[in-house]
């Protein structure tokens, strides 16, 4: 009995001894922290050894904060607002990794002195290394998706309806016909008037399709241009090799451009006349003053064609320079528009369809996370 105790006694004697030893310096540095900055120094420890740690305070007042963990998350120390710390000591349980953090929330830089010590536990682990290293951990995940997988076709009947195009037509539209009385200068009546012509709007629907092409006009004064006119219409289909016999007038030819030219009479009263934009400036016309115009011209007749200008409102303005003779001013407006006619046609379809399945299947991926661990 007495030499189980004495060698009991013995055993805690050099334990003792040991223990008491010079600390092992693991580091001496200096750390340096502005606003909001935080510094973490990482070591290894061996089960039994006793961290002593000193910090002191070089430049500021304190630091906000000091903290020790072992690693992942276990806090074994921490000290707020520091000043110095003096041989601290702290019991290590377990091998391992441990973080020292220091926090610094001050605006102006704090500065600190750092000593960290290890007092082994024994012998055996008096050359532990405290260095760290980087281990890479590869976690294999399986991620769940489904698959459609074809297993064969089948053939779908159906039916389809087409908007199909059944004409084209160029189709021509009297927008103006009018015999316009224009007084002398000295009647009692003015010697200018205007005419209103209303461009129609186009019909857009499912199954028709208006297109203004453009409109032709012809002004012509007394029977001398009544009697070029007819002229006209007599010999449009000579003039034009027949192209045009599909009009009614040749001003249709005109607006289409397979008629350049029409007879006008040599002799006769002739107008002044333009072409007016709006209904403002129509009044300025006949009132004598400034006003806008897009044509005008001055003779016994005139004909012209307009492209540009395909919808709203325009005004023929007419006077009359002649002093003592009124005139009679034939108008006439006419509008070509193509005409495009549809039909819905079903036709009788067929299509290959796939037949599917869904299948379950799952992706393998490898996840790499890095890892802080002792060295050895």
């Amino acid at each position: 009995m007495n030499k189980k105790l004495l060698l009991i006694l013995l055993i805690i004697f050099f334990q003792y001894s040991f223990a008491s030893e010079d600390p092992i310096l693991v580091t001496e540095s200096t750390i340096s922290l502005n606003f909001d900055e935080t510094e973490e120094l990482f070591f290894s420890f061996a089960e039994g050894d006793i961290i002593e740690f000193d910090f002191e305070m070089v430049k500021g007042k304190h630091l906000k904060e000091i903290e020790i963990f072992e690693l992942p998350n276990n806090k074994i120390f921490s000290d707020f607002k520091v000043k110095d710390i003096v041989k601290k000591q702290i019991q290590i349980r377990n091998n391992g990794l441990y973080k020292f953090r220091f926090y610094s929330s001050s605006l102006t830089k704090r500065v600190g002195k750092i000593k960290i010590y290890r007092i082994p536990a024994n012998e055996t682990t008096k050359d532990f290394n405290t260095n760290w290293r980087w281990k890479t951990l590869r976690d294999t995940i399986y991620t769940p998706y489904t698959i459609d997988s074809i297993t064969g076709y089948k053939t779908i009947k159906f039916k389809e309806r087409i908007k199909e195009l059944v004409s084209t037509e160029n189709v021509e539209d009297l927008l103006l016909n009018k015999s316009q009385r224009v007084h002398s200068y000295y009647n009692d009546n003015r010697s200018s008037s205007y005419l209103r012509v209303d461009l129609p709007n186009p019909i857009v629907s499912d199954l028709k399709e208006e297109r203004i092409i453009a409109w032709a006009y012809w002004i012509g004064v007394g029977q001398e241009a009544q009697d070029a006119y007819k002229e006209n219409a007599r010999s449009v289909g000579e003039l034009a090799n027949g192209i045009t016999s599909m009009y009614g007038t040749p001003l249709a030819g005109l607006a289409v451009g397979t008629i350049t030219d029409l007879l006008i009479p040599k002799i006769g009263e002739d107008v002044y006349y333009s072409f007016i934009p709006d209904h403002e400036n129509a009044e300025k016309f006949i009132n004598g003053q400034t006003y806008l115009q897009f044509d005008t011209g001055k003779g016994i007749a005139a004909y012209g064609k307009n492209s540009n200008l395909t919808q709203g409102v325009f005004y023929i303005g007419l006077h009359n320079d002649n002093q003592v003779q009124g005139i009679d001013v034939d108008v006439k407006v006419v509008l070509v528009k193509e005409v495009k006619t549809y039909e819905m046609v079903e036709y009788d379809r067929q299509k290959e369809e796939p037949i599917t399945v869904t299948l379950n299947k799952s992706r393998m991926s490898i996840k790499e996370t890095k890892i802080r661990v002792p060295a050895e």
